[in-house]
């Protein structure tokens, strides 16, 4: 049988009851939690990728020399990507821990009168701690190997875009107007 989403959400964020967003003033104390757990998985991914690049420099881009004193291209080209790719997930992770607040009073007023609109935001918050900690398991399981083909580039982007979609959905049903 499967986890209701209030229930998945409160089992994600810690929370001994599944009261999540059951109070008026708990709307932003509960939206900042779920934005933080995203925000975290989010820093640990960059994190992964960030000593990620420094072993694969370490490991497999060669000393300048005499007779090379520049690295292989194809050796500076897959760190690039590692690179990029942990800037990528900085931004998408600024961009949760950043999002604005709901409005208090007015948005929690017609979540509470609209039972389909607290429950598109509940599974919303669920695909967004999710999503980020699909994204976090994808840069801390990654090996160099992977790494240094183009696979985990789409993959990640792929699994940012989808972020990224989550993140911007939510903000719209937040600032919906009344």
């Amino acid at each position: 049988m499967a986890e209701e989403p209030l229930g998945r959400v409160a089992r994600l964020l810690g929370l001994a009851d599944a009261a999540i967003y059951g109070e008026r003033t708990r709307l932003r104390q509960d939206d900042l939690l779920v934005r933080s757990r995203a925000s975290a998985s989010l820093g640990r991914a960059a994190a992964a990728l960030r000593d990620l690049a420094a072993r694969y420099a370490a490991e497999r881009v060669p000393p300048s020399t005499r007779e090379q004193p520049f690295p292989p291209a194809e050796a500076m080209g897959a760190m690039r990507r590692i690179e990029r790719g942990q800037r990528a997930v900085q931004e998408v992770e600024v961009a949760v821990r950043s999002a604005g607040f709901p409005p208090e009073d007015a948005v929690w007023e017609r979540l509470r009168s609209a039972r389909l609109q607290l429950d598109t935001l509940l599974l919303l918050d669920l695909a967004l701690i999710e999503q980020a900690e699909a994204v976090e398991s994808l840069c801390t399981d990654c090996t160099l190997d992977r790494a240094a083909g183009e696979g985990m580039e789409t993959a990640l982007e792929d699994a940012l875009a989808a972020l990224r979609a989550t993140l911007r959905e939510r903000g719209a049903l937040l600032a919906a107007p009344v």
